[in-house]
């Protein structure tokens, strides 16, 4: 059974319904039982069949499982935030909310399991328009404005994207002639040896800059720090890794034409320069922009843009063991991503409102204060995003950079700096949030979305250190395959 398709149908029908549910709590409730559904079918798709235009391999069922997890801890943090916030917005908005939500879930995962190029760029426009409408949601002058931003940025690189996908189906017109067999990113692998190099090499190019648009790469990475301050901050921890996955996974993929094609002499560039280069200018963006940030959500929307630099970094050195650290980077970054936003949702909370210009790090210090459970788990999550030991993230930094050293040694000092500044300028916030003086002196409850962020962290430290086998021996096939 092609359980794929229930999994990217689902989202679209909840948000059909959650867009007529009347009260702003019941669209929640019912958000949460559609999201619990929904990761239920991402686990069964390891064991469903699919084929034609959606055909899941291991590494979209991964990372679409992983996208049912995190759309499900965000929904139920989701229950209380609606609650707290529920005046903020007229009726008719959290329905739309709501719906925007599923629809988010139903694009990242249209663009994970997709074995079109094309429904891999339409589910890429999807997702797009449907995050520009839920930044803007609070209707405030920044919101709006971020809004614009992303739509614009959203647009220019969704445009680039479009035009590189159109490149790749005339590049495979030698191989594979017209019709869907020049979309299918399996027919595609198969016959790259013999697509056109120099069209492929430039449809690269297109692709690159498109789908780095939607994974925060330098230069068109502006979007995302207002887009992660003005939207609803539940919507934020899905936008966190989802979307940003999809597109990296999209250029891994089509990174893998290439080199197929140039390993059989033809005639495409090899993609590693190019890997390069915006990699390492979106980690020393982030480390040199970090200083600057007093909002805690924009603060971590550039730790965004240096995690997914750190991906593309590690698809650039090339290799089964490289891509094995990229991969396994991002896997870790989106489940402690996602929990850290959780984190932050519940000591914004502590301090009266969950609301966009309620998350400055001025507003949040002090929190033992306040509470010393969401003050440790804050601090806990915000460690672990250094990449320093015992983080998870440490083991996907020291496969990449032991891969850089042995690869490509002139490499390894721009990129062990970089993550060096990045890790002190995100270090020296936690002594301010933990101990600083605070007005709140009362102690008040850590609340029941706590034990959602334990479970992120939980997660991200099993994987790494304990690295069950069967995700070791599914990640490495992988990486082997997209070498």
């Amino acid at each position: 059974m092609n359980f794929a398709l229930f999994a990217i149908a689902l989202p679209l029908l909840a948000a059909a319904l959650l867009g007529s549910l009347g009260a702003p709590r019941q669209g929640a409730v019912a958000n949460a039982v559609a999201s619990l559904a929904l990761f239920g079918l991402t686990l069964a798709v390891f064991w469903g069949h699919s084929e034609g235009l959606v055909a899941v391999d291991p590494l979209a069922a991964l990372f679409g499982t992983v996208t049912g997890f995190v759309g499900l801890t965000a929904a139920l943090v989701n229950v209380g935030y609606v609650s707290t916030d529920v005046a903020r917005m007229p009726a008719r908005r959290w329905r739309l909310y709501h719906a925007l939500f599923q629809i988010v879930l139903g694009a990242s995962l249209l663009g994970l399991y997709a074995n079109n190029v094309g429904l891999l760029w339409a589910a890429m426009e999807g997702g797009t328009i449907a995050m520009t409408l839920a930044v803007s949601l609070y209707r405030t002058p920044t919101g709006l404005e971020a809004a614009w931003k992303y739509f614009i940025l959203g647009g220019v690189g969704i445009g680039l994207a479009l035009f590189g996908t159109m490149l790749v189906y005339l590049a495979a017109q030698p191989a594979l002639g017209p019709g869907f067999a020049a979309m299918s990113f399996t027919a595609l692998s198969t016959h790259a040896a013999h697509m056109d190099g120099a069209l492929l090499t430039l449809a690269f190019l297109f692709i690159l800059f498109g789908y780095g648009t939607k994974a925060a790469l330098v230069p068109l990475h502006g979007w995302l720090p207002d887009a992660y301050a003005e939207g609803p901050a539940p919507l934020t921890t899905a936008l966190s890794g989802l979307l940003i996955n999809v597109a990296l996974l999209a250029i891994l993929r089509f990174r893998h034409l290439m080199v197929a094609n140039a390993a059989a002499g033809g005639s495409a560039m090899p993609p590693g320069p190019f890997l390069l280069s915006l990699g390492l200018a979106s980690l020393f963006l982030a480390a040199f922009s970090f200083s600057r940030r007093r909002d805690a959500r924009r603060f971590f929307g550039f730790s965004s843009i240096e995690q997914s630099g750190i991906s593309a970094f590690a698809f650039g050195i090339g290799g089964p063991t490289a891509i094995f650290g990229g991969l396994l980077h991002m896997l870790l970054h989106t489940l402690l991503k996602s929990g850290l936003f959780l984190a932050l949702i519940r000591a914004a909370g502590l301090r009266g409102s969950v609301t966009p210009g309620n998350y400055g790090f001025s507003h949040l210090r002090g929190l033992l204060r306040a509470n010393k459970y969401i003050g440790w788990l804050l601090a806990g999550c915000i460690f672990a995003l250094s990449g320093l030991p015992p983080s998870g993230l440490f083991v996907s930094e020291f496969i990449i950079i032991s891969q850089t050293i042995q690869k490509n040694p002139y490499m390894s000092m721009p990129l062990g700096l970089g993550l060096l500044l990045c890790a002190v300028a995100i270090l020296r916030n936690i002594g301010p949030l933990l101990f600083a003086s605070s007005p709140h002196e009362k102690l008040k409850p850590a609340g029941r979305g706590a034990w959602l962020v334990v479970a992120h962290l939980a997660l991200v430290f099993l994987l790494a250190f304990a690295m069950p086998t069967p995700l070791v021996h599914m990640l490495s096939q992988e990486a082997e395959a997209l070498r």
